[in-house]
């Protein structure tokens, strides 16, 4: 039995920690090594729930409210993992695993890749989160000012204005001035939604980033796009989307809770329809066998997390898609399934299938007059405490310096 499997075997966490160290720093062919991927995966959802415990209001969202007043005597860890992991084997909550220490980073920096419509809704991806970690551990966090509705082609720029220059958003979502910009260097990724689709664009475009890749998070992204853009895109495709006007109409065709209360940011760049289009199966599946060599040549390993939901836990004007993609996956998180959301190379690794839906996992609660009427926009799943895993992981697994 290889070592790192025996050490798993005995339960030996902190050699295994030490011994998954060694294998990841040995090159990338170590991430063809099944029991390194387990490990990778068990350690992060380990990371996850102790981070999460921290967080009061997914403690209170875990907690089983009982008939007559009776108190949730689970342990906490227990709370956390049966309320926002989808784990079907053992009940990991009880692995006795060192504590991570405080993830740090020598000269690498967290670039965020946001999804479709950033910037539209009511919050920003991670709106709290990057800020407190920023703040506790010295992390730069850079996020692309990626256009909230254009193609992914289009999107490069974007991508290539962060990379290259320094330019795009800070941890508090606000506008990098050009003279305040200090190029990258090297980078761990986190890509949510359509910006797995977008760093993978770019990276096909500009194959010298990925020199300067550490790894890849994709959380909860789309690089296999979405039966519910293919459905999107027959509405809209013979339209004509060319006036302000138009463009509004669209923007509520794709979600009704776009947030349109000021003048649209760059508005000419709007091509609602390759927005859309770059994000149906049928584009995303042209891609990736396209570009199937270069992309399993990629010198980095990527990371998987996906969500799962039901149709009793998403906003009322969502069900309708989640029983659309029940018919694929019933575990789907509202807008992409399990199959759509995880890249597939040599060296990809499934970390965790995560309890919630797609805008939970990332955003923070939509103000009330915000949410039309509809539950489960309070968005309750501890985000912090799963960028802060990802950090703790790609720190160990000396990813990070």
């Amino acid at each position: 039995m290889p070592m790192l499997q025996q050490l798993i075997s005995n339960k030996d966490f902190t050699g295994a920690i030490t011994e998954a160290h060694n294998l990841s720093r040995s090159g990338l062919n170590a991430w063809e090594n099944p029991a390194l991927r387990e490990w990778a995966a068990r350690r992060f959802r380990n990371l996850f729930i102790s981070q999460a415990v921290k967080d009061p209001v997914a403690l209170s969202a875990a907690a089983v409210k009982g008939l007559f007043g009776a108190v949730d005597k689970r342990a906490d860890r227990q709370k956390i993992s049966e309320r926002f992991l989808r784990l079907d084997g053992p009940a990991e909550w009880l692995d006795n695993m060192p504590e991570a220490a405080d993830p740090r980073m020598s000269g690498v920096t967290v670039l965020f890749c946001p999804g479709l419509l950033t910037g539209l809704l009511p919050v920003m991806a991670f709106q709290e989160a990057f800020p407190e970690i920023e703040k506790k551990y010295g992390i730069r966090i850079l996020q692309s000012d990626s256009h909230p509705m254009r193609g992914c082609e289009a999107n490069v720029a974007d991508l290539a204005a962060a990379l290259d220059r320094g330019l795009g958003l800070d941890a508090h979502a606000q506008i990098i001035p050009e003279d305040k910009a200090v190029p990258p260097g090297d980078v761990i990724a986190i890509c949510y939604s359509k910006g797995m689709p977008d760093l993978l664009t770019a990276l096909i475009a500009r194959p010298d980033f990925a020199q300067r890749i550490r790894c890849v998070f994709n959380w909860a992204g789309a690089p296999g796009g979405s039966s519910l853009a293919d459905n999107i895109y027959n509405t809209i495709k013979d339209a004509d989307i060319s006036m302000a006007g138009s463009i509004v109409e669209a923007l509520k065709v794709v979600s009704p809770v776009v947030k349109l209360d000021g003048k649209l940011k760059r508005l000419e760049e709007y091509h609602i329809k390759d927005a859309i289009h770059s994000l149906t199966t049928t584009a995303r599946q042209e891609f990736l066998e396209k570009h199937r060599e270069a992309l399993d040549a990629l010198p980095f390993p990527v990371f998987n997390l996906t969500g799962s939901t039901t149709v009793m836990e998403v906003p009322y004007f969502q069900m309708q898609g989640v029983m659309e993609l029940n018919k694929y996956d019933a575990n789907n998180d509202m807008q992409v399934t399990q199959n759509q959301a995880k890249f597939r190379t040599r060296h990809s690794v499934d970390l965790a299938m995560l309890h919630g839906h797609h805008w939970d996992l990332s955003y923070s609660p939509f103000p009330p007059h915000m949410r039309f009427g509809a539950s489960h926009l309070d968005h309750p799943f501890p985000k912090e405490a799963a960028a802060t895993a990802m950090l703790q992981l790609a720190c160990e697994l000396g990813l990070a310096g």
